[in-house]
């Protein structure tokens, strides 16, 4: 019995460790369950790696110059081994990787036997790849892949390793980290046919201790490729260039072979065929016929073959040589602040949209950020469809969401959180498109904090900024890849109008338009003529990237003292086709500078209603015209006596013309959408304005000097005193001859204005009224209910010397005094005060007749009493 449980005892020990065996004989891991730890052990320096984004990605500190991990592995004949690389520079001596194929032992730092693929060689050239054999300590390399496969500074590279019975290696690798294997090398060698380990051996330098990565290992059975290649799409770059794109990496004799392409309607086969050694499931076929634009065509392919000899059926496809025209491909999505992400990745990226029934090569093609330009990759979008684009890792994060590239060179913060102004241009230089945006335009404070993107609401409106961009309502944060959650047809249906033109130059003046303008349109010199017998310029020059200005060379010197007038004489366009409204002209003059009650205040918002924002109203009271940019917007610190948030009002220029007036503001469009205004193109929208408290503070004019021009002390107290609030309401100077220190001189705006009058007239405007009495009374009825209609009284006075000093009492019809209007005030030499109706108790006074008595004494002790009479009215 003995023998017999010994036996038995053996058989069972062979039966586990065949199943043991087979266990680690092949294995593969693509690190999804988010360690190295199980499933399968790797073992080694596991302190010196950390799986990052489901990838193994060296974690060293840099004290050492070498790191290794290995998992067991078993199997070496009729094997093939797959795996994918990252190294974040570009390899040498001191930097470069060993992914050990076969190895006898688990210390990969020692004496051992095997196999181990190397990118880069001590030595050698440092951008191709190397097969070696390991006996002991001695490395004896077997075969070198081709030249130039890592020679980025961010290499991804797919390896594929094969070797038969016999020891017959074939290395074939992918340098776009894909799976478009191209033979690398091919070589023999039997010596060591055993292996107990897998593992990868990082030798770096302590500045890349952290930058290599490494991905989904296979080691086990040779995967036989039976599918033959097709063709995917077929692209017309150029007249007489297409590209075609096969399902897989097709070789090169068969891919070459102009007799296997031929196209109809008379162009017939390619005079020649390049295959692409970058992408090898791709060639460009040149031809010598000119393809018509728009007219389809197909391609018919034959006869092509793979790397592991399947040849393709035969097959036709249809394509169409298009060119690119501006808003054909629009930035239809923004994600410019990722953190704190929703449910999307954290990265930025931009989505572009092809509007067009044509596939488009995006090869030569640039995006701009700012100043900053990157090439686009040579990728095609097809019609009708997206093109996710972003740094490396953003690409590889979002490309579960569609067609993505990576833009090489992107930094990762490159889209400005606030806004900025983002381009795209074709191989040309043309502008195909272009968005200046804001933060503004989330029109949500909570997202606006970070994590959702802008999406354009309408693709077919690429112009519309503010009015065509929104947060996204996709619970992810954004739709990379896939139509935006906001899509609407959202047209543009209003008219450009010209809102300024400034002289620029000697003989250059510049016209800025309300709206980006059809970039053809705006260059027509014909489009334009100017008065004093100029007539057309001589040159035009579009402002770039947005075509909202133009600056025009004019055949002759502009000359001091004279105004002169451009007007459009042309059908000038935005960029959604709509026509600009004739007549249409611009003013424009070399300009004078303000001084002082030149330019004034002449009314304020400085507590704007929920969703509003302020704004300062000037106008100009001279006979001047002046250029804003040599004026600023500030406010004041009293006690240190400076100025203080002072703030350009128009860098690029803005002429304000005698009896004109101008709104400063950060967003026109929202001062409109609470208040009608009859002059739409007198408002400037500034980068920034002063805060202006809302219950007190100090708006100041000033020039670049800090010489004042005007200043607003304001309260709230200067408020009509019945309303029930003065959120919303601004308060408007009656007569802006008058000083505006004077806190009569300013009343709330009329409820009949909607509260507020940018851009035009105020409502409460009431000019002092002359004639011999030195004193007049306007107007004969007053009724101060904030109607816009005869609010206030005006006390109005004119002496022809100065030096008075005067006292304003006011009695009803009963003799009472109902209000101390000015206690022993000192006259200039005319001037107006004002009486709002409301007693010194601080209430309405009653409706029927009132004297207002006046004493005046001169410096010689003259004194004259002059008694007025004026009507209250109201409705009863």
């Amino acid at each position: 019995m003995k023998p017999t449980w010994h036996l038995s005892g053996i058989l069972l020990k062979v039966f586990f460790a065949i199943i043991y065996m087979q266990g680690f004989a092949q294995f593969s891991d693509d690190f999804s369950d988010g360690n190295f730890t199980h499933n399968p052990t790797w073992t080694g320096d596991t302190d010196l790696f950390r799986i990052d984004n489901f990838m193994l990605r060296l974690n060293s500190s840099g004290d050492n110059d070498s790191s290794f991990l290995v998992t067991q592995s078993a199997v070496v004949h009729d094997t093939e081994w797959n795996f994918w690389l990252r190294l974040a520079f570009t390899p040498s001596d001191n930097n470069h990787p060993l992914i050990y194929l076969v190895s006898n032992s688990p210390n990969l730092r020692g004496p051992l036997n095997g196999y181990y693929i190397q990118v880069g060689k001590t030595g050698g050239d440092n951008k191709r790849i190397y097969l070696f054999r390991q006996d002991g300590m001695q490395r004896t390399e077997i075969m070198a892949g081709a030249d130039n496969l890592a020679n980025t500074t961010n290499n991804r590279i797919r390896i594929r390793v094969l070797r038969d019975d016999s020891g017959n290696w074939d290395v074939l690798a992918d340098a776009q980290g894909g799976n478009l294997f191209t033979p690398q090398g091919s070589v023999h060698d039997a010596t060591h046919t055993g292996t107990s380990h897998f593992g990868v051996l990082c030798k770096y330098t302590s500045s890349n201790a952290t930058s290599f990565y490494f991905d989904d290992f296979y080691v086990g059975d040779i995967i036989i490729d039976s599918i033959p290649p097709e063709v995917e799409s077929v692209v017309a770059i150029s007249p007489q260039e297409v590209l075609a794109y096969f399902s897989e990496a097709i070789e090169p004799v068969s891919a070459t072979n102009v007799s296997n392409y031929f196209v109809n309607q008379g162009v017939g086969s390619p005079w020649t065929v390049i295959h692409d050694a970058i992408n090898p499931a791709r060639v460009m076929l040149r031809f010598h016929v000119i393809f018509v634009e728009g007219q389809t065509y197909n391609l018919s392919v034959q006869e092509i073959k793979d790397y592991s000899g399947n040849v393709m059926e035969p097959a036709s496809i249809g394509f169409a040589y298009y060119k690119a025209r501006p808003y054909d491909i629009v930035i239809n999505e923004i994600m410019a602040d990722p953190t704190p992400e929703v449910e999307l990745p954290p990265h930025e990226y931009i989505e572009l949209f092809n509007t067009t029934d044509y596939a488009m090569y995006l090869a030569g093609w640039v995006f701009q950020h700012g100043n900053t330009q990157r090439n686009l990759p040579n990728v095609t979008i097809e019609p009708h469809s997206f093109l996710i684009l972003g740094t490396e890792a953003a690409s590889m994060a979002l490309a579960q969401y569609g067609p993505v590239a990576e833009i090489p060179g992107l930094s990762a913060t490159a889209l400005t959180n606030a806004g900025t102004t983002i381009s795209i241009y074709d191989a040309e230089g043309t502008i195909i498109h272009s968005v200046s945006y804001s933060d503004e335009w989330y029109q949500s404070a909570a997202k606006r904090e970070g994590g959702w993107s802008l999406e354009m609401i309408d693709p077919l409106n690429p112009c519309g900024e503010a009015g065509n961009w929104i947060a996204s309502e996709d619970l992810r944060g954004g739709t990379p890849g896939q139509e935006n959650s906001v899509r609407a047809d959202n047209p543009d249906l209003q008219p450009p109008r010209i809102n300024r033109a400034v002289v620029i130059g000697q003989n250059l003046v510049k016209l800025f338009f309300s709206e980006k303008m059809d970039q053809a349109g705006i260059a027509n010199l014909s489009n334009y003529s100017v008065n004093h017998a100029i007539g057309t310029p001589l040159a035009t020059t579009p402002d770039e990237p947005r075509f909202d200005a133009v600056t025009l060379m004019l055949a002759q010197t502009i000359e001091a003292n004279t105004v002169y007038e451009v007007s459009i004489t042309g059908e000038l366009a935005d960029c959604a086709g709509n026509l600009l409204a004739l007549p249409a002209s611009a003013r424009f003059a070399i300009p004078d500078y303000a001084e002082p009650n030149d330019l004034v205040i002449n009314e304020i918002l400085f507590n704007p209603p929920t969703g509003g924002v302020e704004f300062v109203e000037i106008y100009n009271r001279s006979q001047k015209i002046v250029d804003l940019k040599n004026v600023r917007l500030t406010t004041q610190d009293t006690i240190l006596d400076q100025l203080t948030s002072i703030s350009e009002i128009a860098p690029e220029g803005y002429l304000i013309f005698p009896e004109d007036y101008v709104v400063l503001t950060v967003n026109p469009d929202l001062v409109k959408k609470f208040f009608m205004t009859t002059n739409p193109g007198g408002f400037i929208k500034m980068a920034s304005v002063p805060s202006f408290a809302n219950t007190r503070g100090i708006a100041v004019l000033a020039d670049p000097n800090e010489v004042i021009l005007d200043r607003l002390i304001y309260h709230e107290d200067m408020h009509f005193p019945l309303l029930n609030t003065v959120r919303g309401v601004s308060l408007e100077r009656i007569d802006f001859n008058r000083p505006a220190s004077d806190p009569t001189n300013w009343h709330s705006a009329s409820s009949s204005a909607g509260y507020g009058t940018p851009g035009y007239r105020n409502s409460q405007f009431m000019a002092v009224m002359a004639g011999d009495d030195p004193f007049t009374l306007s107007p004969e009825i007053f009724s101060p209910d904030n109607d816009g209609h005869n609010d206030v009284l005006n006390i109005s006075y004119s002496f022809d010397l100065p030096g008075h000093v005067a006292t304003i009492m006011i009695y009803d019809a009963n003799g009472r005094l109902v209000r101390r209007l000015v206690q022993n005030q000192l006259l200039g030499s005319n001037g107006a005060f004002t009486w709002n109706g409301i007693t010194d108790n601080n209430e309405k006074a009653p409706i029927g007749y009132y004297l207002v008595l006046i004493e005046v004494f001169d410096l010689s002790g003259n004194i004259k009493q002059y008694k007025k009479t004026t009507v209250l009215g109201g409705r009863l």
